[in-house]
């Protein structure tokens, strides 16, 4: 992703996406995602920590305090909105949302919220995560990740908890999206049917996504 002006709401956002991805983010993660220097995300980082948003726990793992995640969720909503807004408004491919969206989210008002959420709902973005309210709060779905499922298990996804340019064009290449069903098999590995033919995910995207168990 190549990004002119990065601001401290990005950096809120991709925290928050590693964290559920791995369970914490790295300044050479952010660093890649955004395609700046690991100086600049150091910089970042520790202005973030000053403003008590962010909170380091070992070395080189950061997360975000009670009141980032809180500040998180109230740019979340702005984000998702603009993602609802360019893929039914301008039928964007669902690939580029999550990357345009970042381009627009910052004039998002509540009006246009409104607007948005009153003709196209908001209920989820178009990557199957939950649209905070205005005042930050989410209601979360009751999935899970791909190491809670047992093996020989059909599931479905929820939706996409890591939106890098990476994970995001694998999955349009293969239409999966939030209610394609998948296969886990015994060893974990996550298989999909393309035509006739069965193909297995890589497990850094399969990891990527939530998902809802199959009953």
């Amino acid at each position: 992703m190549e990004r002119g002006s990065v601001t401290a709401e990005d950096y809120l956002k991709i925290i928050d996406e590693l964290t559920n991805y791995r369970g914490y983010a790295t300044l050479n993660d952010i660093s890649k995602f955004f395609s700046v220097t690991r100086q600049s995300v150091y910089d970042e980082m520790n202005i973030l920590i000053e403003r008590g948003l962010v909170e380091k726990t070992n070395k080189g793992e950061y997360v975000l305090s009670d009141k980032g995640k809180h500040e998180a969720n109230i740019f979340l909503r702005k984000h998702r909105i603009a993602e609802i807004l360019l893929e039914k408004a301008l039928r964007m491919r669902w690939d580029l949302l999550d990357n345009e969206a970042m381009g627009i989210e910052h004039g998002i008002t509540e009006t246009i919220s409104d607007l948005v959420c009153d003709i196209y709902g908001c209920e989820k973005c178009p990557h199957g995560n939950p649209v905070p309210d205005r005042y930050g709060n989410v209601k979360e779905p009751e999935d899970y990740f791909l190491r809670e499922i047992a093996g020989n298990t059909q599931v479905r996804v929820s939706r996409v908890i890591f939106e890098s340019d990476e994970v995001l064009r694998y999955l349009q290449s293969s239409s999966i999206s939030p209610g394609t069903t998948l296969t886990v098999a015994e060893d974990g590995t996550v298989y999909f049917f393309q035509g006739d033919r069965r193909e297995a995910i890589p497990g850094d995207i399969a990891s990527a996504m939530k998902y809802f168990r199959v009953k």
